[in-house]
């Protein structure tokens, strides 16, 4: 008989390792090594401590904690507070939140409103001279609370925060077993509210099991948070920041960006960027989305996309992290063409044209024209960004005195662009010639027109 449970007993312990190897479910809240939870998907856990300050354990869960990057709260007794008021500036100087608990650990509700109302001064005075933030949240000690208390503290400002799992720290158990109580009572998307202590006698060993509750429930899918002003677990608002996978682009091509989150949250959030929006669900930190360049026709020299995040839901934007893509530009500099031009020269005064200058594509540069003609040099600047421009041609009176002529007007230089065909000016000869148009005025200034008669 008893070879026989014997030998039941190493085939149930054959089968039950068959099953965790083939991948079969487990238990809940213990995924395998091999089916990993996304941080933060199974909802979060505040911690708090109750009963501080201790000069001899609250510096160091203060530093257990950052090292971890475990936010917490930690309810303080007045008087313990006013004993040691450097460990209230520690705790606050680490980002960790501090509560009341009341002066002196007293039952509220066996206290008139005077007597609450005062010990809950005492307590906010101390904290606020040893440079801790005023408390809006109060821990009513041994959870002892009615409708009375409630209306008092309602009245002062306060929020009551009570737990909803006690780790018993104070009653006994090694580290192990401390721990076992509070990830046995942690369960998916509820308020999850542990009470433990760094003020009494055992607190020691509940240092001990931190380490243990904190590697185990990030293991099983859990976040860690502050209580928020309602008393409630805030679920944790990373801060967002986008980059590029790359950072040169082809004009006309696309490149991938990804919005990231500094730390997993357990909402679902959504990220604003200059390039789009992208959704991240629960417990994943990445999202990806492109980055679209338009082609144009420009020539441009340098340009620069930046994409930035610049809102959402449930994150805060990062101030500085920015992606920069540089566009690699594939148009050509811009074709420079003169247009031809006609004109009749003046007998007696200098005569003056514009000749247009039009280039084939924009540019983000400005483009020199030299132009040569017989009559002399001709130059302008197409302003960067503009597509015309004029050279200013000059011609002497009474020229051509040989019939009309026709002036080649060469393009010999172009800076920040390509020369394209020359042009070409005609001028053309004067209906009379310069002596014919002295004559004419001489004969007007001999015969001048007849007064107009006044009209009055």
């Amino acid at each position: 008989m008893r070879r026989r449970t014997t030998l039941v007993s190493v085939l149930a312990g054959a089968l039950s390792a068959a099953l965790v190897l083939s991948g079969a479910p487990q238990a809940a809240g213990a995924p395998g090594r091999d089916h990993p939870v996304r941080p933060c998907s199974r909802g979060l856990v505040a911690l708090t401590f109750d009963d501080g300050p201790s000069a001899t354990v609250t510096p160091r869960m203060v530093r257990l904690l950052r090292r971890r990057g475990v936010p917490a709260t930690f309810f303080m007794v007045g008087s313990r507070v006013a004993a040691h008021p450097e460990l209230a500036r520690l705790v606050a100087g680490a980002g960790l939140a501090i509560g009341n608990h009341t002066w002196e650990h007293t039952n509220l509700t066996e206290q008139s409103g005077s007597q609450i109302r005062h010990a809950l001064q005492r307590t906010r005075h101390a904290l606020v001279e040893a440079g801790a933030p005023a408390p809006t949240l109060v821990r009513p000690p041994y959870g002892a609370i009615d409708d009375r208390v409630r209306g008092v503290l309602d009245a002062a400002g306060y929020t009551p925060a009570v737990w909803t799992i006690d780790s018993r720290d104070w009653a006994g158990g090694t580290p192990r077993e401390i721990a076992d109580r509070v990830l046995a009572a942690v369960h998916p998307h509820r308020t999850n509210v542990v009470l433990q202590h760094d003020g009494v006698t055992r607190s020691p060993v509940t240092l001990r099991a931190l380490p243990r509750e904190i590697r185990t429930l990030r293991e099983r899918g859990y976040c860690f948070a502050d209580l928020g002003p309602d008393g409630q677990p805030t679920p944790p608002v990373p801060v967002a920041t986008v980059t590029a996978a790359r950072d040169r682009v082809a004009e006309g091509g696309r490149v991938r960006l990804t919005a990231h989150l500094d730390r997993p949250t357990t909402r679902a959030t959504t990220v604003r960027t200059t390039a789009g929006t992208v959704s991240i669900p629960a417990g994943e930190q990445t999202a990806r989305l492109w980055l679209r360049i338009p082609q144009d026709r420009a020539d441009e020299v340098l340009e620069e996309v930046t994409t930035k995040v610049y809102g959402g839901r449930g994150v805060q934007p990062a101030m500085v992290a920015q992606a920069l893509v540089r566009v690699v530009d594939d148009d050509p500099p811009p074709v420079v063409r003169l247009t031809s031009l006609e004109l009749t020269a003046s007998p007696l005064l200098t005569t003056t044209a514009q000749v247009g200058v039009r280039l084939d594509r924009p540019s983000d540069r400005p483009v020199r024209v030299v132009a040569r003609a017989p009559l002399g040099r001709l130059v302008t600047v197409v302003p960067a960004g503009d597509e015309s421009a004029t050279l200013t041609v000059t011609v002497p009176p009474g020229a051509p005195r040989d019939g009309d002529r026709r002036l080649p007007l060469r393009l010999v230089r172009v800076v920040h662009g390509t020369a394209g065909p020359d042009a070409t000016l005609t001028v053309r000869a004067p209906e009379q010639t310069a002596a014919e148009a002295r004559r004419a005025a001489v004969e007007t200034i001999r015969w001048p027109a007849p007064a107009v008669p006044p009209l009055f």
